[in-house]
């Protein structure tokens, strides 16, 4: 835009006279610059002044342009805003200090027919300078630029990598928001000005491979003002040890003791397992006949050599161990030498404990010279009952004491049969009594004990498998006429002090042994100094072996232990 005609003289003088003062009058802005339809566009503009220029006396003021060779359009003007354009009006602003030579031009929000050519003009008013000559031509799109995304290539699980994404945009007052899909909020975004009004928004993260993320993308997404959005993704190549070691049993699934089994290690890593370890027995010796193989065929299967493991391993390393693998194979039958026969302090009655697991569990017969008795049987003088857990059974038997000599305890199941002649003890030679209860309930006070003993001997059975270790003998009492040893030697005095103490007291005096009157009010249990016990209640050995809620049924008499 040209200056008013009114000042046309004394800018004709200054010319004349004072010429200096024109020729310091200078603005600088880019060539061109790139506007993305519906964002902001920050055009960059500056301009000198004279030496001469007294800014006490004289205040700046700033009109843009739209370049025309006969018309002078404002699309900005800091002293009279209503002689704008109307379609500039509200969206055009002078961001820059104009005192420190920053005429920086905003629109906002910029539209497609934004795009064309503007120059400045400070002090048009006064000021006689060709500011024309200086013009910035403004490119509209539609389009925002394309995200950069650094490449990680290949990277390995554990080790940091610095991942960064970056666009370049015009719009510094808004920028992009750059996101990202595995950064959660650890990224940090910065912005950079470039030259010629260009910005770059940056955003970066520390990112810590994982082998979840192998065969994912990583992606970066951008929003900018108008809304649109763009996303730049790479697919991601994580190295990583083998994982989740899996052992898988093929072929038949039912096997028993003497059979053959194929194993096979199922484990997946990146670069794939090139072996495999194999291991076996609870102390996970090498299993040395199966080589580095993916499988391994095991002959004449037995028990103890459970439970399997394996671990595979690839270019990267060893992987991760598998969980143990039973083979639950089926098997005759075996029973407890702890199994025997107690006879009472009076000698009238004898009961035996008869213990044996299998798989399918076994069921038991008592074996006399002369006759054999099932598992479950009640008459005058005999009375037997079973109970049974998991793969363990419990028989119990009870009748006089003239007719138990060299009595047998049979276990039976589809694979097999065995059986022992029950050691008999007398239940004078013991350091702990428990008097009471007879009869049928006496029985099931005697399954619970049964119950603790079975579940807590079981569980130690498998976790000290191969071992050869017995940690401490273990006992249970039944009532004061009967008692079991687990062990075949009788406990030592040394040893009393860690004995399963149980007593119960009744509130009842004066009461009868009765199989439904149900009187005792307080039961007590109390293990001490038992080393590698696990506390057991009865409630979970009976509910873990089956045997339905009950009381002592004993009327006056006192249960109890005595050291």
């Amino acid at each position: 835009m040209k200056p008013s005609s009114k000042y046309l003289p004394l800018t004709f003088l200054l010319v004349l006279f004072d010429s200096p003062i024109s020729a310091t009058w200078n603005s600088t802005l880019p060539s061109s610059i790139q506007a993305l339809e519906g964002s902001c566009v920050v055009i960059p503009c500056s301009f000198t002044f004279p030496d001469s220029w007294d800014l006490q006396e004289s205040s700046f003021s700033v009109s843009w342009y739209q370049y025309h060779s006969w018309t002078y359009p404002e699309i900005y003007n800091s002293k009279t805003p209503s002689s704008v354009l109307k379609k500039y009006q509200g969206r055009t602003k002078v961001v820059g200090d104009l005192e420190k030579g920053n005429c920086t031009l905003s629109i906002n929000p910029v539209q497609m027919e934004d795009a064309m050519r503007y120059y400045v003009w400070i002090n048009p008013d006064s000021v006689w300078h060709r500011f024309y000559d200086v013009t910035v031509q403004v490119e509209v799109t539609d389009a925002p630029n394309q995200l950069e995304l650094s490449d990680l290539g290949l990277v390995m699980e554990g080790n940091p990598t610095q991942v960064s994404c970056s666009v370049l945009h015009t719009c510094p007052l808004s920028p992009p928001v750059l996101t990202w899909n595995l950064a959660e909020d650890k990224a940090v975004t910065i912005q950079e000005h470039l030259a010629g009004g260009s910005w770059r928004t940056e955003s970066s993260f520390n990112y810590i491979p994982s082998h979840k993320d192998h065969g994912r993308y990583l992606q970066c997404s951008a929003t900018f003002p108008n809304r649109q959005q763009i996303h730049s993704r790479i697919n991601l190549n994580v190295q990583y040890p083998p994982k989740n070691a899996t052992i898988v049993i093929l072929g038949n699934q039912r096997l028993k003791e003497g059979d053959s089994a194929t194993l096979r290690c199922e484990s997946h890593g990146n670069p794939p397992p090139i072996s495999y370890h194999w291991f076996f027995g609870p102390h996970k010796a090498p299993l040395k006949e199966a080589g580095s193989g993916l499988e391994v065929k095991l002959k004449d299967i037995r028990r103890d050599w459970e439970p399997y493991h394996c671990v595979a391993e690839n270019d990267v390393g060893m992987g991760e161990d598998s969980p143990p693998t039973y083979l639950s194979m089926e098997y005759k039958p075996v029973i407890w030498p702890e199994s025997n026969c107690t006879i009472s302090r009076t000698g009238e009655t004898v009961t035996c404990y008869c213990v044996a697991e299998g798989n399918p569990p076994p069921r038991i017969e008592w074996y006399f010279p002369n006759h054999t008795v099932p598992g479950d049987f009640n008459n005058s003088e005999l009375w037997a009952a079973l109970n049974s857990g998991e793969q363990t059974i419990i028989g119990i038997l009870r009748g006089p004491g003239s007719n138990f000599t060299h009595l047998s305890c049979k276990a039976i199941n589809q694979h097999g049969t065995s059986q022992i002649t029950l050691p008999t003890f007398k239940a004078g030679n013991i350091p702990l009594l428990l008097i009471g209860c007879g009869g049928a309930v006496a029985g099931l006070l005697l399954f619970t004990l049964l119950g603790i003993l079975i579940y807590k001997v079981t569980v130690n059975r498998r976790k000290k498998k191969r071992q050869g270790e017995e940690e401490e003998n273990r006992r249970i009492h039944g009532n004061g006429e009967q008692i079991i040893y687990l062990n075949t030697d009788k406990p030592s005095k040394d040893n009393e002090e860690e004995q399963l103490n149980m007593y119960s007291k009744s509130n009842v005096p004066g009461g009868q042994d009765s199989d439904n009157e149900l009187s005792a009010s307080k039961t007590y249990e109390n293990m001490e100094k038992a080393e590698d016990y696990e506390n057991i209640s009865t409630e979970k050995a009976t509910e873990y072996y089956g045997i339905s809620d009950w009381q002592f049924p004993c009327g006056s008499d006192q249960l109890y232990s005595n050291i």
